[in-house]
């Protein structure tokens, strides 16, 4: 073989050098269980590739967000801060213009940012803020997408789309990577999968009906408007018979599942795989209503039990992060901002309430990123304190729970541990006053 030719190969199979900055994909998906992903705890519903992300990169078994309901527990994300240090609290409350946000502080760097999908935030849509070089998003702020005809806003224009919303969104994140492989991009993907199209019945009546029908051992068909691509809910039928609503939920969550494949497979094809950091992760719990599940852990979106706050949370990052490794210790959705920023070397702003995980992942003996993680929402508190759990519920009942030997929080240690209840509701009330004083 002429050394020409043997140099050429060699380049070409050779891989390529790190880059400076990652490349950044951030996937957020809407209402998915826990009990839902086959990596975790079940292996119910088969997810290849969002396995793949827990294969090839890190599994945080303990990953949370910071509330149990989509809009908060987004603008918490977004700003790597705890989203009631600026009064969002609800679904209808907005992020202030001044608070710095991911995507506007990778732009500010040189990164070319963009967002797909849902936007659940009141005030300024996405391309009004000064985050984003493209969007595609809701045309208003709130919880639906329509799956069959949606209609978003382009860059502020307003397109209505005869396409499944999970393709289009995978569609659009593979134009973007391809579009600007040549430079350090930020994608955000927030497919509006598997949350329910519209609503049937109140939410509430939902669970009383599901939890009803699990005491009595029958089988619920919990009504819903299928989200499913049509026809694919039938392949399922046979696995949840009866359960007409499960099994299109199902189909909802394959098809996410495909969408994921198609981004990680485009990564690959234009050879960025390796220098781009990605986050897979749910914004809330699961929900009757949805259909999807959150098994073996305790009930529903909206409240502070696990169910509700810990979700499906997966990284990877193959230019510095090991392969296959589960992360047990707990983290949560603050982190991501400033793991960005750190591995793309951008100095952080102050009063961030999240962590660079990076230095935990590569020790062979990890500490825990975090003493404790907060939670609050209407009447509920919440601490996650290293293997303990405090709950203050909407009645104003408080409980306490050792996760590693009850991750289904079924045994109340409230009275036989007064002592750790009585500190750790301490804990919450501190944290809580500071978070009041700064708002005000």
């Amino acid at each position: 073989m002429p050394l020409t030719l043997a140099l050429l190969l060699c380049l070409l199979v050779a891989p390529l050098p790190a880059r400076d900055k990652p490349n950044v994909i951030i996937m957020l998906v809407d209402d998915l269980g826990s009990g839902d992903v086959s990596c975790l705890f079940r292996d119910v519903v088969k997810t290849p590739n969002i396995d793949r992300l827990a294969k090839e990169g890190v599994k945080f078994t303990s990953g949370y967000v910071t509330a149990p309901l989509c809009g908060p527990s987004r603008a918490g994300f977004l700003s790597g801060r705890y989203q009631q240090r600026f009064g969002f609290n609800g679904n209808r409350d907005g992020i202030p213009t001044d608070i710095p946000l991911l995507p506007s502080l990778l732009r500010s760097a040189g990164y070319r940012t963009g967002i797909i999908g849902k936007w659940h935030s009141a005030g300024p849509m996405p391309h009004e803020r000064g985050c984003f070089d493209e969007s595609l998003v809701s045309a208003t702020s709130g919880p639906f997408i329509d799956y069959f005809r949606p209609k978003l806003l382009r860059d502020g224009k307003v397109e209505v789309f005869q396409e499944y919303s999970t393709d289009l969104f995978a569609r659009e994140a593979e134009s973007f990577i391809r579009r600007h492989a040549d430079r350090p991009f930020a994608l955000t993907v927030t497919f509006n999968a598997p949350h329910i199209l519209r609503t049937t019945k109140d939410a509430m009546a939902h669970l009383k009906d599901l939890e009803a029908g699990q005491a009595a051992g029958k089988v619920v068909d919990i009504p819903k408007v299928f989200t499913a691509r049509p026809g694919e809910a039938a392949r399922y039928a046979a696995q949840f018979p009866g359960d007409t609503a499960r099994a299109d939920t199902v189909a909802t969550i394959v098809a996410l599942d495909e969408a994921v494949g198609r981004i990680l497979d485009s990564l690959k094809a234009t050879g960025l795989e390796q220098d781009t950091l990605v986050f897979f992760f749910a914004d809330n719990g699961g929900h009757p209503e949805v259909r999807s599940e959150n098994n073996p852990l305790r009930d529903y979106k909206w409240n502070l039990y696990e169910g509700g706050i810990r979700v499906p949370f997966l990284a990877r990052y193959p230019a510095k992060w090991p392969a296959g490794r589960t992360f047990a210790h707990p983290v949560s959705s603050l982190d991501i901002l400033p793991t960005c920023l750190a591995a793309a070397a951008i100095p952080t702003p102050a009063g961030l309430d999240g962590v660079d995980l990076t230095p935990f992942l590569g020790a062979p003996t990890p500490a825990a990123p975090h003493e404790n993680l907060f939670f609050a929402i209407a009447k509920q508190a919440a601490v996650r304190s290293g293997q303990w759990k405090y709950v203050r519920d909407q009645q104003g009942g408080q409980h306490l729970f050792d996760l590693e030997a009850d991750v289904g929080e079924t045994k109340d240690l409230a009275l036989s541990e007064p002592a750790k209840l009585k500190e750790l509701a301490g804990r919450w009330e501190a944290w809580n006053q500071r978070i009041r004083d700064e708002a005000k």
